[in-house]
């Protein structure tokens, strides 16, 4: 069942669902053009090209403004070890379903304008997504690498309110039983307004909500979180403080938390 704010449709042999506001005349002619194929012909350019997926960045009319948004097509294996694609729930589906589930939980994600999908038979072989672009943004990780490198205590403060904040959306998230599929800081866009801090989850194609949510869980996004993260660790216990309070642990419970956290960070850069 979808939103009541989206539409399906089936156009040229994909299977469309349509944000009610956007253009469905312009999200078409990706399909009509093979815009992905052949990108900066039809007003698409590449941003990103991985073995997994293909990102593009492109205008589109949304509530009747151009609006700046990117087309993440999702590539599809014709191996063995990813044959699971083709017959499951599209990735591109999955990114869909939890970005919606994350706004309906009161979490920041990009707003999906259309899903479209491909089939042959029960088999999934195509599949896009086109999001929103969170305008004056910047990845998370970029935004604390530029304020690490400013020493004025006013920069400082700013670094370590932003950590604080962050600390509380993401335990905010792990309050609603909600495990993000791959939280590291590049995943996450960090978006000021005025004296207010909006983090936006990017890359949801592997979040979801888990019932039976646990202190496993937790760690593996803590863990995805600062294994890569240049901050002091000063600052990351700043993070699981805020983190630890939005989530009501104990003092006893937050140590260990750190302390296992702390073990699979050195676990995991010891194999790198």
């Amino acid at each position: 069942m979808i939103a009541a704010c989206y539409k399906k449709f089936f156009f040229q042999g994909w299977t469309l669902i349509l944000h009610r506001e956007a253009c469905s005349e312009e999200i078409c002619k990706i399909i009509s053009s093979k815009a992905v194929v052949y990108p900066g012909q039809n007003s698409l350019k590449l941003v990103q090209a991985t073995d997994k997926s293909r990102v593009f960045e492109g205008f589109f009319k949304f509530k009747g403004k151009s609006t700046k948004a990117y087309v993440k097509q999702f590539l599809c294996y014709l191996s063995c070890r990813y044959a699971k694609y083709f017959v499951l729930t599209s990735r591109a589906q999955k990114a869909f379903r939890a970005s919606l589930m994350l706004e309906g939980n009161g979490i920041m994600a990009p707003k999906p304008l259309a899903l479209m999908e491909k089939k042959y038979g029960p088999f999934c072989i195509d599949s896009i997504l086109i999001i929103r672009d969170v305008p004056d943004s910047m990845q998370l990780s970029e935004k604390l690498h530029s304020l690490s490198s400013d020493l004025f205590i006013n920069t400082l403060k700013k670094k370590r309110k932003m950590i604080r904040e962050f600390g509380k959306v993401v335990g905010k998230m792990h309050q609603k039983k909600i495990m993000h599929g791959d939280l590291r800081l590049r995943n996450v866009l960090v978006q000021e307004k005025a004296e207010e801090l909006l983090f936006w989850f990017i890359d949801n194609e592997r979040t979801k909500r888990i019932d039976r949510f646990s202190s496993r869980h937790a760690r593996k996004n803590l863990v995805q979180i600062y294994v890569r993260v240049q901050v002091s660790n000063t600052d990351r216990m700043r993070f699981l403080q805020a983190y630890a309070q939005q989530t009501g642990m104990s003092r006893q419970e937050t140590k260990a938390m750190a302390h296992k956290v702390l073990n699979r960070i050195w676990w995991r850069k010891k194999k790198i």
